[in-house]
């Protein structure tokens, strides 16, 4: 593999590290600042990030309100913070509110920071936006952030539901990394073995954690974190995303495509169950889940069988990539028999 591999961000890791935004962009020279966040989200985190840079004299604006993942609002978002001009965008949030940051700061070419309250994916970290066209939700290559702001005393008080999320979207490598190798040798995709292996080995710091990440203590919390920080690195060495998705996360492209209520990282879950059958019977994805206290069935989570027959039937199609389902994808009857073999449904 060749080409140019680009390390461009800043980690501020640590209990109370929001405190510490204003005086950490201050010296890398802010001196005017646009914040994103939700309503929510700007009550957790944001109000103090916005205090930490006026406390350094950095100019600050903040938008904050319920915005939507979609392009639409992307554009109208773009136009806001352009009108403000600021040299550094702030996004403050989960992965809905990363991934718009990410997209704006990318057409406008300014710093982007990216403070999570979440665990819930790896959107913080990542240089890839998932932005809603329509009906369908479409990768955009846009910019890592330059700076994450990880507050392990916000984080370690977030949902934990959305912990497990995160877990799920995190071991999911179990089954991208089978498929991804399986594209290399049969269909000729970009591979980095340097790549893969340290995707595998957060696979394996992240199952010998697990109980720790289950009770949302630091050490849980901070391993969790640091693994989804280095989802991006991964990405900017591999150079595709295929480092951290595959089939399973076809599957939950397609659940959400179909209108599937849940999290990304729950559908990857039962994703990474359903694919693992298929690349390996006698590998027990079920039980890592189950130990950290997660449901790994359609029933728990509130999706209907048919949603997840017809998911299975269509996920070969969500993006152009080869994996254990081949170019054809599951039949119907395929599709369901392997749900219920796994005891998804």
């Amino acid at each position: 593999m060749q080409g140019l591999i680009s390390f461009r961000t800043s980690v501020l890791a640590g209990i109370g590290t929001v405190a510490e935004t204003g005086k950490r962009l201050s010296e890398m020279g802010c001196r005017s600042c646009a914040i994103v966040s939700g309503e929510r989200t700007m009550g957790i985190a944001g109000s103090k990030v916005a205090q930490s840079l006026e406390r350094e004299g950095v100019a600050t604006e903040v938008i904050s309100g319920d915005i939507r993942a979609t392009l639409g609002e992307a554009r109208e978002l773009e136009a806001r913070v352009r009108s403000l001009m600021p040299d550094t965008l702030v996004a403050v949030g989960g992965g809905r509110i990363c991934d718009l940051g990410k997209w704006v700061a990318h057409r406008l070419g300014t710093r982007l920071v990216a403070v999570p309250t979440t665990l819930s994916s790896d959107a913080f970290s990542t240089g890839y936006s998932v932005l809603w066209d329509g009906e369908r939700n479409t990768p955009v290559r846009t910019k890592p952030p330059d700076v994450i702001v990880g507050d392990y005393d916000i984080l370690i008080h977030e949902p934990k539901r959305f912990v497990l999320a995160g877990l799920g979207d995190m071991m999911s490598k179990v089954t991208a990394l089978f498929d991804w190798r399986l594209a290399f040798w049969l269909a000729g995709e970009r591979y980095s073995d340097y790549g893969a292996n340290i995707a595998r080995s957060t696979v394996d710091l992240l199952t010998r954690r697990l109980e720790n990440i289950a009770k949302m203590n630091y050490n849980g919390i901070e391993t969790l974190f640091l693994s989804e920080v280095t989802d991006g690195y991964l990405m900017e060495i591999s150079g595709t995303t295929r480092v951290a998705a595959g089939s399973e996360h076809l599957f939950a492209f397609a659940l959400e495509n179909m209108g599937a209520e849940g999290m990304h990282g729950e559908f990857c879950a039962l994703g990474t169950v359903l694919m693992s059958y298929l690349q390996d019977p006698g590998r027990d994805v079920r039980s890592l889940f189950e130990r950290a206290g997660m449901q790994v069935t359609a029933e728990a989570l509130g999706i209907k069988k048919e949603q997840v027959v017809g998911a299975l039937t269509r996920a070969h199609r969500m993006r152009p990539w080869y994996t254990i389902m081949g170019r054809d994808g599951l039949s119907e009857g395929a599709a369901e028999r392997l749900a219920r073999y796994t005891r998804v449904i």
